[in-house]
């Protein structure tokens, strides 16, 4: 008895040890899996605060890269026709905040622009020169644009320009600059535009130079569907940023203009 006994213990020792050498292969492949699914969520989380996804198509001008303009009633009185046959598109401003007095203001040239763009036939979206210095006043603006353009039918998107004037200085000034206000209160303001736009139907979009692009907004805060118009007068846009239009020059020249310069832009459709 003594000894039957001894040798149950040792079949029980040897069960166990096969079943410790069974679960290793389990544990590593469990391991694995493991570390693989938190390397793929490590990596996504930094993909999304470095970079946006690419917006989705809104427009086919039937080639990679597209050339447009940007007026406003600096530019004068245009010939369409004339801009309508050289470019792929435009962007018309329909107004602005005051940097001073914070008053909305209607781009004297605006509906007669907005009707002659129509009328020539080459796609068009508007922007709006902001200062606005809460969700309100940009909800406010966003009304606004959408007041102007509900007897016209732009293709492209709604815009908010979002830029600091400056001094003889070159020195930040008017109500905007005055706030000092962070990237995550300016991005506030643009999301409240851009919403506003895209309740409606609209397409957004944020125009801003590619400094302020990427220093003063949180640019992965911004719905994917809103088009980046960077601003960087350069050989390339300076900072790290994704965009789609580019706005490469604001001393341009060509027939149709009613000043000395126009602003130029790419369009990067892939």
């Amino acid at each position: 008895m003594a000894v039957k006994n001894k040798s149950k213990k040792k079949s029980s020792s040897k069960n166990n040890e096969k079943n410790k050498i069974e679960l290793k292969p389990e544990r590593l492949i469990f391991g694995i899996i493991f570390a693989l699914i938190a390397a793929i969520i490590i990596s996504s989380i930094a993909i999304s605060n470095s970079h946006r996804k690419e917006p989705q198509t809104i427009y086919d001008f039937g080639k990679d890269v597209s050339q447009g303009i940007d007026v406003s009633e600096h530019n004068g009185e245009l010939d369409w026709q004339k801009l309508a046959d050289e470019f792929d598109f435009a962007f018309i401003r329909v107004g602005y905040r005051g940097y001073g007095n914070g008053d909305i203001c209607e781009d004297k040239y605006a509906k007669e622009n907005l009707k002659a763009a129509q009328k020539a036939g080459i796609p068009f979206g508007v922007y709006f020169y902001t200062q606005a210095v809460s969700e309100k006043e940009a909800k406010a603006e966003a009304d606004f644009v959408l007041s102007m353009i509900k007897h016209y039918d732009p293709a492209l998107p709604v815009v908010i320009d979002f830029e600091y004037p400056t001094d003889e200085n070159g020195i930040h000034t008017g109500r905007l600059a005055d706030k000092h206000f962070g990237a995550k209160d300016n991005t506030k303001i643009i999301k409240a535009f851009c919403d506003r736009v895209e309740d409606k139907g609209y397409i957004s979009g944020l125009y801003a130079s590619s400094s302020v692009l990427k220093n003063n907004i949180n640019l992965k805060d911004i719905s994917d569907n809103t088009i980046i118009w960077a601003a960087d007068y350069n050989e390339k846009v300076t900072y790290d940023i994704d965009y789609t239009i580019w706005q490469y020059s604001k001393t341009g020249q060509t027939e149709g203009n009613g000043s000395k310069y126009i602003d130029l832009n790419y369009w990067y459709s892939k």
